[in-house]
C-alpha cells in the first residue's frame, strides 16, 4: 500500500510541461517531420501562454521569439489542412510578432508565398510554379534509376517519390540538374518548396547530412535554362526577397548574372 501512494503522491507532485516546453518540442516535431505531434506541442503551448512575443524568457540568460501561429500553420501545410494553415497564418501575421522576428520573418514570407501565391491573385499559384512543361531528357529507365539512386541515398530504398521527403526531392533535382533533365529537375524542386518553401544555408537532411538549400535560386536556373523568362523572374524575386544567397556564397555571381540576363529578355520582349 505504502509504495502505492507514494507512486500517486510522486504522480501529483511532477510538474505539468511549461508553456516553452510544449513550444521547443512542437518546433523540434515540425524539424523531424511528424507535423500532429507538433501540433499537439504548439496548441498545448499556445493554451498556457496565449501571447506571442519576441525574446521570451525560458530560463536564466535564455530566450526565445515565441511563434506559435507561424509554427502550427506549418504543421498544418505539412498534414495537408491548408486552410487550417491559411488562419493560423493570418494570426501569426495580426499579431505582427513573426514579421519583427529575425528567425521568423523569411519563414513567414516563405508560407505567404506557399499558401497564397504571389501578388497576382489570393491564394494563386506562385508564377514560376504556372508554366508550360517541356519533354523530359531522361529516359524513363534512366530516370527510374536515378530516382533509386537518390532514395536509397537518402536511406529511403522502399519509399515512393510521391510520400519522400523534401530534401529527397532536392536531392534528386539537383542530379537531374546535372544529368541536364531540366524539365524533371523543375518539376521536383516545386514538389520540394511544396514540402519545405524556406530556404536555408546547411538545412539538415539526413542524419548528419547538411546541404545549402537554395530551391527558389535553381527554380530560377531551370526556367532560364527553359527560357521561361517571368518565371524566372518571379523565382528571382523570390529568392531576393527571403535572402536565400548569403552575399558571399559562390552562388551569388550566377544569381546576379540571371537576374540581368531575364530583365534583358523581358525587356527586349516587350515586358
Amino acid at each position: 500500500m505504502i509504495p502505492t501512494i507514494l507512486a500517486v503522491a510522486l504522480f501529483f507532485a511532477t510538474p505539468t510541461a511549461s508553456w516553452y516546453e510544449h513550444y521547443e518540442r512542437g518546433v523540434r516535431l515540425i524539424e523531424q517531420g511528424n507535423a500532429a505531434g507538433a501540433r499537439s506541442e504548439l496548441e498545448a503551448a499556445l493554451a498556457a501562454h496565449p501571447a506571442e512575443g519576441l525574446q521570451l524568457a525560458t530560463a536564466p540568460r535564455q530566450y526565445t521569439d515565441y511563434l506559435p501561429h507561424l509554427y502550427l500553420a506549418i504543421a498544418d501545410q505539412m498534414s495537408g489542412d491548408v486552410v487550417a494553415a491559411r488562419k493560423q497564418l493570418a494570426l501569426a501575421e495580426d499579431s505582427g510578432v513573426a514579421i519583427r522576428s529575425e528567425a521568423g520573418r523569411p519563414l513567414l514570407v516563405a508560407y505567404q508565398l506557399l499558401l497564397r501565391g504571389d501578388s497576382t491573385g489570393k491564394f494563386a499559384r506562385p508564377a514560376y510554379a504556372v508554366y508550360a512543361e517541356r519533354p523530359p531528357i531522361l529516359s524513363e529507365a534512366e530516370f527510374n534509376t536515378l530516382r533509386n539512386d537518390v532514395l536509397n541515398k537518402c536511406n529511403l530504398p522502399d519509399a515512393k517519390l510521391s510520400d519522400a521527403p523534401w530534401y529527397a526531392r532536392y536531392e534528386l533535382a539537383l542530379e537531374l540538374e546535372h544529368k541536364g533533365d531540366y524539365p524533371r529537375a523543375l518539376r521536383q524542386l516545386i514538389d520540394a518548396v511544396a514540402l519545405r518553401p524556406n530556404p536555408q544555408r546547411h538545412a539538415r537532411m539526413y542524419g548528419m547530412w547538411l546541404i545549402d538549400y537554395y530551391p527558389y535560386f535553381h527554380i530560377a536556373r531551370e526556367h532560364v535554362r527553359l527560357e521561361n523568362w517571368e518565371c524566372a523572374r518571379n523565382a528571382l524575386e523570390i529568392s531576393q526577397r527571403l535572402s536565400e544567397i548569403p552575399a558571399g556564397a559562390p552562388e551569388i555571381n550566377e544569381l546576379m548574372a540571371m537576374q540581368q540576363e531575364t530583365a534583358r529578355k523581358l525587356a527586349g520582349a516587350g515586358k
